[in-house]
């Protein structure tokens, strides 16, 4: 069965690039969430995303290092981003977390000792040395002048309970950039799609999944690599962050903190 649907999968049977996972996923706690949370309670919502789904399938090829989940060309999905005033999710996987030496805040969780310390008015504010290198560090730097959230993944459960249901629900998020795996970049974009946010899926690439049985482990906590975006990608992901912030300072839109809720870092002004 497994080769079939990695058949289909390649082939984009029928329009999609999910069977493999989805067939996975049927009886697990993630899977039965999105197919009774979401699929069944939204129908039409459920309808319109595959059929842009297979759309986006069709019209462009498949890049490892970043998919554009997006419509149209991506300067005009940039153009969007910059004029919206909320809504935009920035979210890393904890598998980014330093190992050697260890994240101060452990690894597969949500937490993030800068994030809660970061303060931009106060510039004294002293950073773990363990953070300086860490690109979550780096990241959540622009994301916050940026006023975007932050969102440190873990689970796909989480993933579904944090992001997608409040989405698809009352429109939370309708904007993401999202540093994944190349394996579960496919496996997102359908859902993302369906809970209406688009936006760019940055994949990494070194020490990154790739194939069920290790994402399954890293869904349960147990990854023992570091994974790292291609330099390229990482640059393309911070400066289109400081595009935006850009647009915030002449807005006069100033944000100096996030505040934690639930697993959401939240920009303050």
């Amino acid at each position: 069965m497994h080769d079939l649907l990695t058949r289909f999968d390649g082939s984009s049977f029928l329009g999609f690039r999910v069977w493999d996972f989805s067939f996975r996923s049927l009886r697990s706690r993630y899977g039965l969430t999105f197919l009774g949370r979401i699929m069944l309670r939204h129908p039409l919502k459920t309808i319109a995303g595959i059929l842009r789904y297979r759309r986006l399938l069709r019209g462009r090829a498949e890049q490892s290092d970043v998919t554009l989940l997006y419509g149209g060309a991506e300067e005009d999905l940039i153009s969007r981003l910059v004029m919206a005033k909320t809504g935009l999710l920035v979210a890393v996987g904890f598998c980014q977390k330093p190992l050697a030496p260890e994240c101060p805040a452990g690894r597969p969780n949500h937490d993030c000792i800068f994030l809660d310390e970061l303060d931009l008015e106060d510039k004294a504010e002293p950073v773990h040395q363990v953070c300086v290198q860490c690109d979550i560090r780096a990241i959540g730097v622009e994301a916050l002048l940026a006023g975007a959230n932050m969102h440190i993944m873990t689970s796909a459960m989480d993933i579904a309970r944090d992001v997608m249901i409040p989405s698809v629900d009352y429109q939370r998020f309708t904007n993401a950039l999202m540093c994944l795996c190349p394996y579960s970049m496919q496996a997102i974009a359908l859902p993302l799609i369906i809970c209406g946010i688009e936006g760019f899926l940055v994949g990494y690439a070194s020490g990154n999944c790739m194939d069920h049985q290790q994402w399954l482990l890293a869904d349960r906590g147990t990854k023992r690599e570091m994974t790292t975006l291609r330099p390229g990608a990482y640059q393309k992901l911070l400066t289109l962050l400081r595009r935006l912030a850009e647009r915030r300072e002449k807005e006069g839109l100033l944000y100096v903190r996030f505040a934690r809720r639930g697993n959401i870092y939240v920009p303050i002004q």
